[in-house]
């Protein structure tokens, strides 16, 4: 019997206008407000409704304005050969933790590592890694770029345990007893 290897895979939304977080954060911020009022005084004439539709409008259009990426662990011998090939800066603390230079690492690892992206209907959009990827990245924030490197280090030195969901689990449980 032949064993098959699929390597890890893991996804990454990334919404392409940052406008729209801060859009969604003030009508959440006016929506809890609200809501934390009419819980109050349920004689008021709330808003909550209304605010509440606001926010999963916003929400609705982020998803439409978001592309997600499917990034692939790389074979054991390419992130071995990437990692050897960047050993750890002198006094940073989290190449240190690595055991490799984090950043300088990623500049490679994460072109090799995306297979696709999609839109929010699920169509492969065209992409190439190799001559895009770049771009992208320096146009996005701190915070988005960590994203993408969380995802890479996932799937290739992360646990690759075969998950366990306890609380699918207990919903399965309840769903035979009854």
């Amino acid at each position: 019997m032949t064993l098959t290897v699929k390597r890890p895979e893991t996804r990454v939304q990334f919404c392409l206008d940052g406008d729209l977080k801060a859009e969604h954060e003030a009508a959440e911020a006016e929506f809890n407000e609200a809501r934390n009022k009419s819980l109050a005084d349920a004689r008021l004439n709330s808003p909550v409704k209304d605010l509440a539709q606001r926010v999963a409008d916003i929400e609705a259009e982020m998803k439409g304005a978001s592309v997600t990426f499917l990034i692939r662990g790389l074979p054991r011998g390419d992130w071995s050969d990437l990692v050897a090939a960047h050993a750890p800066r002198e006094g940073n603390t989290l190449d240190k933790s690595y055991g490799y230079n984090v950043e300088a690492l990623m500049v490679e690892a994460l072109p090799l590592s995306i297979i696709s992206v999609e839109n929010a209907a699920g169509e492969v959009l065209p992409f190439d890694p190799a001559k895009e990827w770049d771009d992208l990245a320096d146009d996005m924030t701190n915070s988005q770029y960590e994203d993408f490197v969380l995802a890479v280090m996932r799937v290739n030195a992360g646990r690759n345990d075969v998950p366990f969901s306890l609380s699918a689990f207990r919903m399965i449980q309840d769903f035979e007893q009854k």
